[in-house]
């Protein structure tokens, strides 16, 4: 297994990632009218009860799903059908109107588990995810997401290095073969390939929906206030994902690794600059 870092492996990685996060970013300006008067959550709008909550579906989530692996493996497809159909009615409803974006989620939606390829799969992840993030981007202050971001973070490195049930929960979506993110191949003949192939390893590396997603959140939540300090967190969030594969390839065993922290990282780096610049 090589360790050592190759740029065409990154651009791999980098142009779908990007592609979502320019995707989201053009979405949020487009859904910015309809949502303008839409008072978005501030930094204050969360309590000790939200994170709470939140805390106790996740532990519960994550423990049926791990305990009851039927039912885990219907949850999985149930829950990303919905999010394939809605994720992506929010992108199409851009340049189609109500009913016909609605039939081009319906078709996409069977497309993507009738073929079930690498291919599809990242097709209808990146609408999914530019179409959610985008949406729940605006729906938040960019105080309230960086609140987001560092909790999130530190969650990761504690799910991955400590307890290690979100490596269980990501086995067990590739499992199901329902995996919420996207599914780099180590070589484009691999995007014909069938999902029920995939795993990590040489020829396959999985970014989690959260390593993307949640940098969009931030880039979407700042087009209220100005659509060069979205480009400019988006741009940073690629630097925080070259950081990440950075370390991915230089592992001395090819270990899953909390890939979040470095792109969150970046991003508030370049949310903190583009203060600075566009005053």
């Amino acid at each position: 297994m090589t360790t050592n870092f190759k740029f065409n492996g990154f651009l791999k990685v980098l142009i779908p990632f990007l592609l979502t996060q320019a995707l989201g970013i053009y979405a949020a300006f487009r859904f910015l009218p309809a949502l303008a008067t839409v008072q978005p959550v501030s930094f204050g709008g969360f309590s000790f009860y939200d994170f709470l909550i939140l805390l106790i579906f996740v532990v519960l989530f994550i423990f049926l799903a791990s305990r009851f692996q039927k039912f885990g493996a219907v949850f999985y497809k149930v829950i990303l059908t919905f999010l394939i159909f809605g994720g992506s009615q929010a992108i199409f409803g851009i340049w189609l109107g109500s009913a016909a974006s609605i039939l081009a989620s319906v078709i996409l939606t069977v497309l993507f588990w009738f073929f079930q390829t690498v291919f599809m799969q990242d097709i209808a992840m990146i609408l999914t995810l530019a179409g959610i993030g985008s949406i729940f981007g605006l729906s938040f202050a960019p105080t309230a997401v960086l609140l987001i971001l560092i909790i999130f973070s530190f969650y990761d490195i504690i799910a991955v290095y400590k307890t290690g049930h979100m490596i269980k929960l990501a086995e067990s979506m590739i499992r199901s073969h329902a995996i919420f993110g996207l599914v780099i191949p180590s070589s484009l003949g691999g995007l014909k390939e069938r999902m029920s192939r995939v795993a990590p390893g040489e020829e396959f590396m999985i970014l989690g929906s959260g390593d993307v997603i949640f940098p969009l959140l931030l880039s979407a939540s700042i087009v209220r206030i100005s659509i060069a300090q979205a480009a400019m967190v988006g741009i940073f969030s690629a630097v925080g994902l070259f950081l990440m594969y950075w370390l991915f390839t230089h592992q001395k065993v090819r270990k899953p690794m909390a890939a979040l922290p470095p792109i969150a990282g970046a991003s508030i780096v370049g949310y903190l600059i583009a203060l600075l610049i566009f005053k």
